[in-house]
């Protein structure tokens, strides 16, 4: 994430005469430094990016090509089977920790070893001596130099020093061992590194993927692990059955004897006994459960003849109190059949009555004639009900008798049946230990016989489901796994050295920083003699010098010339005496101002090679020195040079006085004529100084910085300077221009 841009912002305060006194920072978030952000840092990143692009494609050229072939083999969900009819355990397959082991047994030596034998590896020479890329080589080459310095670095283990404890007999050197290794151990351990094993998700399926240089051999080996892998599960079925129908017989021999004398032992305790079974039962418990069901059955036929008497008695009393009997219920016997005609008849005739009621009134002839029927009716039913009523009655007590009789005998053979518990309670305990061994003894021979038809049948508990096939293409090294990561790399750490750089202080590039970050005025870039920009180098190069001869030319006063102060930051300018004879011939155009530059330390020699120009004079501060000390009206003896009076005098003589002083990093901070200046101009080199440095510069020499008109940017690329400038300003506007 891009961390918010800050801008360092020297502000004015009272307490201090001067901009550069304090600092105050205005955190803010803008999008487009982040934007310029970006685009200089572009070209890292893309060069970064280039490089790990690079490197990837190196070691996909300098490595061998491997291929990868993989056998698909399912585990069956019934393996076990043979064991869980021996022992009731839970099928172990189908548990995580089971499928692990029979990962864990493909990668096996014993099954690498086979594989070996199988296949004949260890003749093989190209499979024990693999051809090793350049990749391999070189990280070959750097392990052999780091290795030893690692060593080194590692600090040993503490020896133990003097003797034994007493009582503590000294350790036995261990015996040397054999590190000579046979061709087969070669080959087992090379099959076992480019062996891979994985479960297939949550499923059953075991993949078994082997890599080689040879696509064909790694089908080969592939299919050999398969195969191994199967004939080891066909030999331990084979060896558990084995080992379980030994086991089964024996059990089977006791189980047998154990069945023969549980069955005697229950054969001579009836014998006896006197116990007699009828269809599995003991006589006396088979006439308990005959009498119990017929006394159900009785008690049953009391409670219901119980009820019909109840109800015909209860018709008879409604009977008897001149209730009218319209409905009747279901009566069993002939009576009672009888009575529900009766019952009927009177219903039909009652309501036959009551129409003619109701239509002719009681006295009609018909009406009286219906209801005298109706009073016969009424007094058949009456003794219809007491004849019904009283059979009824009969049945009751008949079933009553029945059921008593038949509650007697029950307890009269329940009673009988107490004296024989302990008995029948034996009984039934050596019958339960009969049937058990028997039982038992059925189960083991039914398990001998699956034992057996596996020995006959022998299958293995694992299915080739998907052979191994010759693969198409190489497994590594992948190429667009490889590209892709070197980019991405590569680019990440473009981006890390990218952000690195721009949250280091940055140094300055633009006018703007001047302004913003200083306070001063800047008057604008000198672009390098060698500039790439061409025509739009050579416009800003005079725009700068343009602004800086108004600068002096604001000064210019009608009585006297100018003094100018033109100081380099530090000397690391591309042409120290560049600017000062460029902006002397800028002020000396057209005749209107003559111009003396002094330079305060060039050579002779230098100082000739400087081009002479109209209306511009050239000398040294040691030229101008003599000369000044040399006319004996002003010279006094011993005494040190009146600047005041030889900077009045150049005034008088000049319009402008450019002196080219040393750097300012280097001089003198306190400046006995700094005082003299009419305005001082500051040279910066572009991209090179930090605003602190500037800052600080400023901040030793209070009398360069009080009379500072303006500073000037030199030796600018301005194609890396736009990278700076906010898009649309004026700036930029300027340079593009």
């Amino acid at each position: 994430m891009t961390r918010p841009v800050q801008e360092r912002r020297i502000t004015w305060t009272k307490d201090n005469a001067h901009p550069l006194a304090g600092y105050r920072d205005e955190p803010r978030i803008d999008v487009g430094s982040i934007i310029r952000a970006v685009r200089r840092q572009m070209l890292i990143v893309v060069a970064c990016a280039s490089v790990g692009i690079a490197i990837a494609v190196f070691m996909i050229l300098g490595s061998v090509p491997h291929y990868t072939a993989v056998e698909t083999v399912l585990l069956d969900e019934e393996r076990g089977e043979l064991l869980n009819e021996v022992s009731p355990l839970p099928n172990a397959v189908r548990s995580d920790t089971a499928i692990q082991s029979e990962i864990e047994i493909i990668r096996s030596r014993a099954l690498a070893y086979e594989v070996v034998g199988v296949l004949q590896l260890d003749q093989d020479e190209d499979f024990l001596s693999p051809p090793v890329g350049m990749t391999q080589q070189i990280m070959g080459a750097v392990s052999s130099l780091t290795d030893p310095i690692a060593r080194l670095l590692t600090p040993a283990p503490p020896e133990t020093s003097g003797a034994a404890p007493s009582g503590v007999a000294e350790a036995a050197p261990a015996p040397p061992f054999d590190l000579t290794l046979t061709e087969r151990d070669r080959a087992a351990q090379i099959l076992r590194d480019r062996l891979s094993v994985s479960r297939s998700g949550r499923s059953l399926v075991i993949e078994i993927g082997f890599t080689d240089f040879d696509p064909t051999r790694a089908a080969m080996i592939a299919r050999g692990y398969g195969a191994a892998y199967e004939n080891f599960q066909l030999a331990t079925t084979n060896e558990v059955a084995a080992k379980a129908e030994d086991w089964l017989r024996e059990r089977l021999e006791v189980l047998e004897q154990k069945s023969i004398q549980a069955a005697a032992e229950l054969q001579e305790f009836r014998s006896a006994n006197d116990l007699v079974q009828v269809r599995g039962n003991l006589l006396t418990e088979q006439q308990q459960s005959e009498l119990a069901s017929e006394l159900m059955t009785a008690a049953a036929d009391a409670a219901e003849a119980e009820a019909q008497l109840e109800s015909m008695a209860s018709l008879l009393e409604r009977a008897q109190n001149g209730e009218e009997i319209i409905t009747v219920p279901p009566l069993d016997g002939q009576r009672g059949g009888d009575v529900q005609t009766l019952g009927r008849d009177y219903l039909d005739a009652s309501l036959r009555y009551r129409r003619l009621v109701a239509q002719f009134g009681e006295e009609h002839p018909q009406a009286r004639q219906l209801n005298a029927s109706l009073e016969q009716l009424r007094e058949t039913i009456k003794v219809e009900l007491e004849q019904s009523t009283e059979a009824a009655r009969v049945s009751y007590n008949m079933a009553r008798s029945r059921e008593q009789s038949l509650r007697s005998d029950l307890r009269a053979i329940t009673g009988t049946q107490d004296e024989n518990v302990a008995l029948r309670g034996r009984l039934q305990q050596l019958q339960a230990i009969s049937e058990t061994y028997a039982q038992v003894y059925r189960d083991y021979l039914a398990r001998l016989e699956v034992t057996m038809q596996q020995q006959n049948f022998p299958i293995a508990a694992v299915k080739i489901i998907s052979p191994a096939t010759v693969p198409k293409g190489a497994s590594s090294p992948q190429k667009k796994a490889m590209l892709f990561a070197g980019l991405m790399l590569g680019g990440f750490l473009g981006v890390l050295i990218g952000a690195g750089r721009e949250l280091l202080p940055k140094p300055v590039r633009t006018a703007s920083t001047l302004r913003q970050e200083i306070g001063v005025n800047c008057a604008g870039l000198l672009p390098r003699q060698k500039s790439r920009d061409g025509a739009s180098a050579q416009r800003t190069r005079l725009r700068t010098v343009e602004r800086l001869a108004q600068a002096c030319e604001a000064n210019l006063r009608p009585t006297g010339g100018v003094l100018v102060g033109v100081a380099p930051l530090a000397a690391d300018l591309e042409d120290p005496f560049g600017l000062p004879n460029a902006l002397a011939s800028h002020l000396a155009r057209d005749g209107a101002h003559r111009v003396l530059v002094i330079h305060e330390s060039i050579t002779p020699k230098l100082l000739r090679k400087t081009a002479s120009q109209p209306n511009v004079e050239t000398a040294s501060l040691e030229m101008v020195l003599e000369a000044w000390t040399s006319r004996s009206e002003v010279a006094v003896p011993g005494k040190p040079v009146d600047f005041k009076a030889l900077t009045d005098e150049l005034r008088d003589q000049y319009s402008f006085i450019l002196l080219d002083m040393a750097p300012l990093s280097t001089a003198d901070r306190s400046d006995p004529h700094a005082w003299a200046y009419d305005m001082t101009i500051l040279r910066i080199a572009w991209g090179k100084v930090l605003p602190s440095f500037i800052a600080d510069a400023l901040m030793d020499h209070p009398r360069f910085r009080e009379s500072l008109a303006t500073t000037v940017l030199e030796d600018a690329m301005l194609s890396v300077a736009r990278r700076y400038i906010s898009p649309g300003s004026y700036e930029e506007l300027e340079i593009n221009a």
